[in-house]
Protein backbone atom coordinates (compact mmCIF):
# COMPACT_ATOMS: atom_id res chain seq x y z
CA UNK A 1 0.00 0.00 0.00
CA UNK A 2 1.39 3.34 -0.89
CA UNK A 3 2.17 6.13 2.25
CA UNK A 4 -0.31 8.67 0.70
CA UNK A 5 -3.09 6.28 1.31
CA UNK A 6 -3.09 6.55 5.29
CA UNK A 7 -2.01 10.17 4.99
CA UNK A 8 -4.60 11.61 7.74
CA UNK A 9 -4.27 14.81 6.00
CA UNK A 10 -6.48 13.54 2.81
CA UNK A 11 -9.85 14.79 2.63
CA UNK A 12 -12.17 11.42 3.49
CA UNK A 13 -13.16 10.67 -0.29
CA UNK A 14 -9.58 10.77 -1.41
CA UNK A 15 -8.75 8.65 1.45
CA UNK A 16 -10.87 5.97 0.37
CA UNK A 17 -9.82 6.39 -3.06
CA UNK A 18 -6.75 5.89 -2.67
CA UNK A 19 -7.20 2.73 -1.15
CA UNK A 20 -9.75 1.82 -4.01
CA UNK A 21 -8.13 -1.28 -5.43
CA UNK A 22 -6.98 -2.83 -2.31
CA UNK A 23 -10.40 -2.26 -0.74
CA UNK A 24 -12.13 -4.06 -4.25
CA UNK A 25 -9.92 -6.84 -3.82
CA UNK A 26 -11.12 -7.26 -0.05
CA UNK A 27 -14.13 -7.19 -1.18
CA UNK A 28 -13.91 -9.74 -3.85
CA UNK A 29 -11.85 -11.91 -1.24
CA UNK A 30 -14.60 -11.63 0.80
CA UNK A 31 -17.57 -12.37 -0.89
CA UNK A 32 -16.04 -15.51 -2.49
CA UNK A 33 -15.21 -16.68 0.94
CA UNK A 34 -18.48 -16.02 2.31
CA UNK A 35 -20.71 -16.61 -0.61
CA UNK A 36 -20.11 -20.22 -2.32
CA UNK A 37 -22.58 -19.37 -5.28
CA UNK A 38 -19.98 -16.74 -6.41
CA UNK A 39 -16.84 -18.76 -5.33
CA UNK A 40 -18.80 -21.24 -8.67
CA UNK A 41 -18.53 -18.46 -10.90
CA UNK A 42 -15.45 -18.51 -14.03
CA UNK A 43 -12.05 -17.19 -12.60
CA UNK A 44 -12.19 -14.65 -14.88
CA UNK A 45 -15.56 -13.15 -13.73
CA UNK A 46 -14.61 -13.06 -9.95
CA UNK A 47 -11.05 -11.41 -11.25
CA UNK A 48 -12.18 -9.03 -13.27
CA UNK A 49 -16.30 -8.45 -12.61
CA UNK A 50 -16.33 -8.58 -9.32
CA UNK A 51 -13.85 -6.68 -8.43
CA UNK A 52 -14.67 -3.86 -11.18
CA UNK A 53 -18.13 -3.63 -9.74
CA UNK A 54 -16.43 -3.09 -6.07
CA UNK A 55 -15.17 -0.20 -7.15
CA UNK A 56 -18.32 0.99 -8.76
CA UNK A 57 -19.98 0.28 -5.67
CA UNK A 58 -17.40 2.38 -4.02
CA UNK A 59 -17.42 5.18 -6.12
CA UNK A 60 -20.90 5.68 -5.98
CA UNK A 61 -21.06 5.99 -2.49
CA UNK A 62 -18.50 8.18 -2.47
CA UNK A 63 -20.39 10.53 -4.98
CA UNK A 64 -23.29 10.48 -3.14
CA UNK A 65 -21.76 11.13 0.21
CA UNK A 66 -20.33 14.08 -1.18
CA UNK A 67 -23.54 15.16 -2.61
CA UNK A 68 -24.81 14.45 0.65
CA UNK A 69 -27.65 12.42 -1.01
CA UNK A 70 -29.39 9.08 -1.44
CA UNK A 71 -29.25 6.89 -4.54
CA UNK A 72 -31.80 7.84 -7.28
CA UNK A 73 -33.53 5.32 -9.51
CA UNK A 74 -30.65 6.72 -12.07
CA UNK A 75 -27.96 5.82 -10.24
CA UNK A 76 -28.89 2.02 -9.74
CA UNK A 77 -28.70 1.23 -13.50
CA UNK A 78 -25.70 -0.87 -13.59
CA UNK A 79 -26.48 -2.56 -10.33
CA UNK A 80 -29.96 -3.07 -11.65
CA UNK A 81 -28.05 -4.65 -15.09
CA UNK A 82 -25.69 -6.78 -12.68
CA UNK A 83 -29.03 -8.36 -10.71
CA UNK A 84 -30.41 -9.48 -14.52
CA UNK A 85 -27.27 -11.28 -15.28
CA UNK A 86 -27.01 -12.88 -12.20
CA UNK A 87 -30.36 -14.01 -12.31
CA UNK A 88 -30.00 -15.28 -15.82
CA UNK A 89 -27.39 -16.96 -14.41
CA UNK A 90 -29.12 -18.98 -11.58
CA UNK A 91 -27.31 -17.14 -8.71
CA UNK A 92 -30.19 -17.15 -5.86
CA UNK A 93 -31.24 -14.00 -4.57
CA UNK A 94 -30.32 -14.80 -1.55
CA UNK A 95 -26.41 -14.75 -2.66
CA UNK A 96 -27.15 -11.66 -4.82
CA UNK A 97 -27.95 -9.44 -1.94
CA UNK A 98 -25.66 -11.03 0.66
CA UNK A 99 -23.11 -9.65 -1.24
CA UNK A 100 -23.54 -6.18 -0.32
CA UNK A 101 -23.61 -6.80 3.13
CA UNK A 102 -20.60 -8.82 3.09
CA UNK A 103 -19.25 -6.19 0.06
CA UNK A 104 -19.89 -2.94 2.86
CA UNK A 105 -18.26 -5.42 5.69
CA UNK A 106 -15.51 -6.24 4.37
CA UNK A 107 -14.68 -2.63 3.17
CA UNK A 108 -15.86 -0.97 6.26
CA UNK A 109 -12.97 -3.90 7.99
CA UNK A 110 -10.39 -2.78 5.38
CA UNK A 111 -10.68 1.41 5.70
CA UNK A 112 -11.02 1.21 9.55
CA UNK A 113 -7.72 -1.29 9.58
CA UNK A 114 -5.93 1.76 7.05
CA UNK A 115 -7.35 4.68 9.23
CA UNK A 116 -4.17 6.07 11.11
CA UNK A 117 -5.61 9.04 12.95
CA UNK A 118 -8.34 9.42 15.47
CA UNK A 119 -10.11 11.88 12.77
CA UNK A 120 -9.76 9.30 10.13
CA UNK A 121 -11.91 7.04 12.05
CA UNK A 122 -14.45 9.97 13.53
CA UNK A 123 -15.08 10.48 9.55
CA UNK A 124 -16.00 6.56 9.08
CA UNK A 125 -18.26 6.41 12.07
CA UNK A 126 -19.70 9.10 10.70
CA UNK A 127 -20.16 7.80 7.24
CA UNK A 128 -22.00 4.87 8.63
CA UNK A 129 -25.66 6.23 8.44
CA UNK A 130 -24.97 7.27 5.11
CA UNK A 131 -23.78 3.94 4.44
CA UNK A 132 -27.01 2.23 5.94
CA UNK A 133 -29.12 4.66 4.21
CA UNK A 134 -27.06 3.71 0.37
CA UNK A 135 -27.63 0.14 1.31
CA UNK A 136 -31.47 0.50 2.14
CA UNK A 137 -31.89 1.96 -1.36
CA UNK A 138 -29.87 -0.64 -3.02
CA UNK A 139 -30.57 -3.92 -1.76
CA UNK A 140 -34.78 -2.93 -2.43
CA UNK A 141 -33.62 -1.97 -6.30
CA UNK A 142 -31.55 -4.96 -6.74
CA UNK A 143 -33.73 -7.36 -5.64
CA UNK A 144 -36.76 -5.88 -7.62
CA UNK A 145 -35.15 -6.23 -10.67
CA UNK A 146 -33.74 -9.52 -10.05
CA UNK A 147 -37.50 -11.00 -9.36
CA UNK A 148 -38.83 -9.30 -12.53
CA UNK A 149 -35.98 -10.77 -14.51
CA UNK A 150 -36.41 -14.50 -12.89
CA UNK A 151 -40.25 -14.08 -13.39
CA UNK A 152 -39.63 -13.43 -17.13
CA UNK A 153 -37.92 -15.93 -17.23
CA UNK A 154 -39.53 -18.80 -15.26
CA UNK A 155 -43.01 -17.55 -17.80
CA UNK A 156 -40.97 -18.14 -21.06
CA UNK A 157 -39.32 -21.02 -19.67
CA UNK A 158 -42.83 -22.08 -18.72
CA UNK A 159 -44.21 -21.05 -21.83
CA UNK A 160 -42.23 -23.04 -23.78
CA UNK A 161 -42.55 -26.29 -21.50
CA UNK A 162 -46.53 -26.16 -22.12
CA UNK A 163 -45.86 -25.77 -25.72
CA UNK A 164 -43.55 -28.64 -26.53
CA UNK A 165 -45.98 -30.58 -23.26
CA UNK A 166 -49.52 -29.55 -25.62
CA UNK A 167 -47.62 -31.02 -28.90
CA UNK A 168 -46.64 -34.00 -27.47
CA UNK A 169 -49.71 -34.91 -26.14
CA UNK A 170 -51.29 -34.14 -29.93
CA UNK A 171 -48.91 -36.24 -31.73
CA UNK A 172 -47.17 -33.56 -33.34
CA UNK A 173 -43.59 -33.24 -34.60
CA UNK A 174 -41.69 -32.18 -31.72
CA UNK A 175 -37.52 -32.85 -32.25
CA UNK A 176 -37.41 -28.70 -33.86
CA UNK A 177 -39.65 -27.39 -31.25
CA UNK A 178 -37.50 -29.29 -28.72
CA UNK A 179 -34.27 -28.60 -29.88
CA UNK A 180 -35.04 -24.67 -30.31
CA UNK A 181 -35.92 -24.71 -26.36
CA UNK A 182 -33.06 -26.59 -25.73
CA UNK A 183 -35.34 -29.10 -23.77
CA UNK A 184 -34.03 -33.34 -24.27
CA UNK A 185 -37.04 -35.70 -25.53
CA UNK A 186 -36.45 -39.74 -24.50
CA UNK A 187 -38.78 -41.46 -22.08
CA UNK A 188 -41.71 -40.45 -20.45
CA UNK A 189 -43.95 -41.01 -17.76
CA UNK A 190 -47.24 -39.36 -18.49
CA UNK A 191 -48.94 -38.34 -15.71
CA UNK A 192 -53.07 -37.63 -16.16
CA UNK A 193 -53.05 -34.89 -12.82
CA UNK A 194 -57.07 -34.76 -11.29
CA UNK A 195 -57.68 -32.98 -8.12
CA UNK A 196 -61.00 -34.21 -6.30
CA UNK A 197 -63.00 -31.51 -5.35
CA UNK A 198 -61.33 -28.62 -7.53
CA UNK A 199 -64.89 -27.73 -8.78
CA UNK A 200 -66.43 -27.10 -5.59
CA UNK A 201 -64.48 -23.72 -4.90
CA UNK A 202 -62.22 -21.50 -7.38
CA UNK A 203 -60.48 -20.32 -4.09
CA UNK A 204 -59.01 -23.87 -3.07
CA UNK A 205 -57.78 -24.23 -6.65
CA UNK A 206 -55.61 -21.49 -6.96
CA UNK A 207 -53.22 -22.53 -4.35
CA UNK A 208 -53.38 -26.28 -5.40
CA UNK A 209 -52.05 -24.57 -9.22
CA UNK A 210 -49.09 -22.79 -7.42
CA UNK A 211 -48.38 -26.03 -5.22
CA UNK A 212 -48.44 -28.13 -8.46
CA UNK A 213 -46.19 -26.19 -10.65
CA UNK A 214 -43.88 -25.50 -6.99
CA UNK A 215 -43.69 -29.62 -6.60
CA UNK A 216 -43.44 -30.59 -10.31
CA UNK A 217 -40.67 -27.78 -10.76
CA UNK A 218 -38.65 -28.82 -7.99
CA UNK A 219 -39.61 -32.69 -9.20
CA UNK A 220 -37.35 -32.51 -12.34
CA UNK A 221 -36.24 -29.55 -13.99
CA UNK A 222 -36.72 -31.31 -17.80
CA UNK A 223 -40.62 -32.11 -16.65
CA UNK A 224 -43.11 -30.42 -19.32
CA UNK A 225 -47.01 -29.43 -17.51
CA UNK A 226 -49.95 -28.35 -19.41
CA UNK A 227 -52.26 -27.55 -16.11
CA UNK A 228 -55.35 -26.28 -16.14
CA UNK A 229 -57.97 -26.27 -12.75
CA UNK A 230 -58.63 -29.81 -12.42
CA UNK A 231 -55.31 -31.07 -13.12
CA UNK A 232 -53.96 -31.44 -16.68
CA UNK A 233 -50.97 -33.61 -17.90
CA UNK A 234 -47.74 -33.70 -16.69
CA UNK A 235 -44.67 -35.52 -18.66
CA UNK A 236 -41.45 -36.75 -16.67
CA UNK A 237 -38.65 -38.29 -17.89
CA UNK A 238 -38.97 -42.38 -17.51
CA UNK A 239 -35.97 -42.55 -15.98
CA UNK A 240 -37.40 -40.60 -12.72
CA UNK A 241 -38.14 -42.47 -9.70
CA UNK A 242 -41.66 -43.83 -9.38
CA UNK A 243 -41.09 -43.16 -5.63
CA UNK A 244 -40.66 -39.68 -6.08
CA UNK A 245 -43.48 -38.95 -8.16
CA UNK A 246 -45.84 -40.65 -5.19
CA UNK A 247 -43.95 -38.45 -2.53
CA UNK A 248 -44.79 -35.06 -5.01
CA UNK A 249 -48.37 -35.89 -5.41
CA UNK A 250 -48.93 -36.52 -1.49
CA UNK A 251 -47.23 -33.31 -1.22
CA UNK A 252 -49.42 -31.60 -3.34
CA UNK A 253 -52.67 -33.04 -1.80
CA UNK A 254 -51.32 -31.83 1.70
CA UNK A 255 -50.56 -28.80 0.76
CA UNK A 256 -53.57 -28.01 -1.53
CA UNK A 257 -55.89 -29.84 0.61
CA UNK A 258 -57.52 -31.84 -2.06
CA UNK A 259 -57.56 -35.39 -2.82
CA UNK A 260 -54.72 -35.82 -6.19
CA UNK A 261 -55.17 -38.36 -7.94
CA UNK A 262 -52.08 -39.63 -10.78
CA UNK A 263 -52.59 -41.71 -13.70
CA UNK A 264 -49.71 -43.09 -14.95
CA UNK A 265 -48.69 -44.73 -18.29
CA UNK A 266 -45.19 -45.00 -19.72
CA UNK A 267 -44.11 -44.26 -23.45
CA UNK A 268 -40.65 -44.98 -24.47
CA UNK A 269 -40.61 -42.60 -27.35
CA UNK A 270 -41.49 -39.47 -28.15
CA UNK A 271 -44.62 -40.88 -30.55
CA UNK A 272 -45.80 -43.00 -28.22
CA UNK A 273 -47.65 -40.38 -25.36
CA UNK A 274 -50.77 -39.32 -27.18
CA UNK A 275 -51.64 -43.22 -26.38
CA UNK A 276 -49.76 -43.24 -23.43
CA UNK A 277 -51.82 -40.05 -22.40
CA UNK A 278 -55.25 -41.69 -23.22
CA UNK A 279 -54.52 -44.72 -20.95
CA UNK A 280 -53.36 -42.17 -18.01
CA UNK A 281 -56.50 -40.24 -18.46
CA UNK A 282 -58.60 -42.79 -18.00
CA UNK A 283 -57.01 -44.85 -15.14
CA UNK A 284 -57.06 -41.40 -13.38
CA UNK A 285 -60.87 -41.22 -14.27
CA UNK A 286 -61.49 -44.37 -12.95
CA UNK A 287 -59.31 -44.27 -9.58
CA UNK A 288 -60.77 -40.92 -9.18
CA UNK A 289 -64.74 -42.22 -9.78
CA UNK A 290 -63.95 -44.92 -7.60
CA UNK A 291 -62.79 -43.03 -4.35
CA UNK A 292 -59.51 -44.45 -4.67
CA UNK A 293 -57.44 -41.80 -2.16
CA UNK A 294 -54.43 -39.31 -3.02
CA UNK A 295 -51.65 -41.44 -5.04
CA UNK A 296 -50.21 -42.43 -8.35
CA UNK A 297 -51.75 -45.37 -10.46
CA UNK A 298 -50.90 -47.04 -12.52
CA UNK A 299 -52.52 -49.82 -15.48
CA UNK A 300 -51.58 -52.93 -13.09
CA UNK A 301 -53.43 -51.17 -9.73
CA UNK A 302 -56.97 -50.84 -12.11
CA UNK A 303 -56.67 -53.33 -14.96
CA UNK A 304 -59.90 -55.20 -14.30
CA UNK A 305 -62.14 -51.78 -13.23
CA UNK A 306 -60.35 -50.56 -16.66
CA UNK A 307 -61.26 -53.30 -18.79
CA UNK A 308 -65.02 -53.38 -17.33
CA UNK A 309 -65.31 -49.70 -17.51
CA UNK A 310 -65.72 -50.67 -21.55
CA UNK A 311 -68.87 -51.80 -22.81
CA UNK A 312 -69.00 -55.04 -24.19
CA UNK A 313 -70.69 -58.44 -23.69
CA UNK A 314 -68.44 -59.44 -20.59
CA UNK A 315 -69.30 -56.59 -18.72
CA UNK A 316 -73.09 -56.87 -19.14
CA UNK A 317 -72.91 -60.71 -18.90
CA UNK A 318 -71.95 -59.76 -15.22
CA UNK A 319 -73.95 -56.69 -14.42
CA UNK A 320 -76.50 -59.42 -15.93
CA UNK A 321 -75.16 -62.12 -12.98
CA UNK A 322 -76.12 -59.43 -9.97
CA UNK A 323 -79.52 -58.53 -11.72
CA UNK A 324 -81.44 -60.77 -9.49
CA UNK A 325 -80.00 -59.29 -6.42
CA UNK A 326 -81.09 -55.70 -7.26
CA UNK A 327 -83.92 -55.63 -5.32
CA UNK A 328 -82.25 -57.51 -2.43
CA UNK A 329 -79.61 -55.18 -0.94
CA UNK A 330 -79.17 -57.68 1.88
CA UNK A 331 -78.12 -60.01 -0.45
CA UNK A 332 -75.72 -57.73 -1.71
CA UNK A 333 -74.21 -56.83 1.14
CA UNK A 334 -73.53 -60.31 2.29
CA UNK A 335 -72.10 -61.02 -0.99
CA UNK A 336 -69.85 -57.95 -1.05
CA UNK A 337 -68.51 -58.89 3.10
CA UNK A 338 -67.92 -62.54 1.80
CA UNK A 339 -65.94 -61.73 -1.10
CA UNK A 340 -63.88 -59.06 1.45
CA UNK A 341 -63.02 -61.59 3.84
CA UNK A 342 -61.86 -64.14 1.19
CA UNK A 343 -64.88 -66.32 1.64
CA UNK A 344 -63.89 -66.82 5.78
CA UNK A 345 -67.74 -66.91 6.24
CA UNK A 346 -66.96 -66.37 10.41
CA UNK A 347 -65.64 -63.00 9.62
CA UNK A 348 -68.48 -62.11 6.79
CA UNK A 349 -70.76 -62.95 9.57
CA UNK A 350 -69.18 -60.70 11.74
CA UNK A 351 -68.44 -57.54 9.76
CA UNK A 352 -72.79 -58.14 9.17
CA UNK A 353 -73.36 -58.46 12.94
CA UNK A 354 -74.91 -61.69 11.92
CA UNK A 355 -75.07 -65.15 12.50
CA UNK A 356 -72.73 -67.70 10.54
CA UNK A 357 -76.57 -69.73 9.79
CA UNK A 358 -78.15 -65.81 9.01
CA UNK A 359 -75.11 -65.81 6.05
CA UNK A 360 -74.69 -68.83 4.88
CA UNK A 361 -79.29 -68.64 4.18
CA UNK A 362 -78.02 -65.44 2.31
CA UNK A 363 -75.49 -67.14 0.31
CA UNK A 364 -77.61 -70.16 -0.20
CA UNK A 365 -80.41 -67.44 -2.03
CA UNK A 366 -77.97 -65.75 -4.00
CA UNK A 367 -77.12 -68.81 -6.16
CA UNK A 368 -80.75 -70.00 -6.05
CA UNK A 369 -81.41 -66.37 -7.63
CA UNK A 370 -78.28 -66.36 -10.03
CA UNK A 371 -77.90 -70.10 -10.42
CA UNK A 372 -74.39 -69.79 -9.48
CA UNK A 373 -72.61 -70.52 -6.09
CA UNK A 374 -70.39 -67.44 -4.74
CA UNK A 375 -68.96 -70.53 -2.37
CA UNK A 376 -67.61 -72.46 -5.70
CA UNK A 377 -64.01 -72.12 -6.58
CA UNK A 378 -64.94 -71.50 -9.69
CA UNK A 379 -68.18 -69.24 -9.74
CA UNK A 380 -66.27 -66.89 -6.69
CA UNK A 381 -64.35 -64.82 -9.58
CA UNK A 382 -67.17 -64.06 -11.26
CA UNK A 383 -69.12 -62.55 -8.32
CA UNK A 384 -65.97 -60.56 -7.62
CA UNK A 385 -65.81 -59.25 -11.27
CA UNK A 386 -69.42 -58.70 -11.09
CA UNK A 387 -69.23 -56.36 -8.12
CA UNK A 388 -66.26 -54.60 -10.19
CA UNK A 389 -68.25 -53.97 -13.12
CA UNK A 390 -71.79 -52.93 -11.18
CA UNK A 391 -69.74 -50.38 -8.45
CA UNK A 392 -68.16 -48.80 -12.22
CA UNK A 393 -71.31 -48.74 -13.15
CA UNK A 394 -73.10 -47.23 -9.97
CA UNK A 395 -69.80 -44.88 -10.43
CA UNK A 396 -70.73 -43.37 -14.06
CA UNK A 397 -67.80 -44.95 -15.13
Amino acid sequence: MNTASGDPDLPFADFVVANLPEVARAVMAEVVRSVPDYEQLPHEIVEQDLVHRAEDNLRLFLRLLTEGRAPRAGDLDDMIDVAVRRAREGIPLDAVLSVYHRGALAAWNFLSATAQSEGRREELLAAVPRLLEYLGAVIPGVAGSYLRERQDLHWEQREAKRTLAQALLQGKPVELLAERFGIPLGGQHVLALRTADAAATADGVRPAMRVIHGEIDALSPQALTLLDRAGGWVLVPSNESPARLEAAVSRIAAAAGVRVIAGMATAAAASEVPARAEEAGEIARLALGLGRPTGVYRMSDLALQYQFARPGPASAWLLGLLAPLAEHPHLMDALRAFLAHDQNRVAAAESLVVHRNTLNYRLNRIAALTGYDPGRSEHTPLFAAALTAFDLRAADL
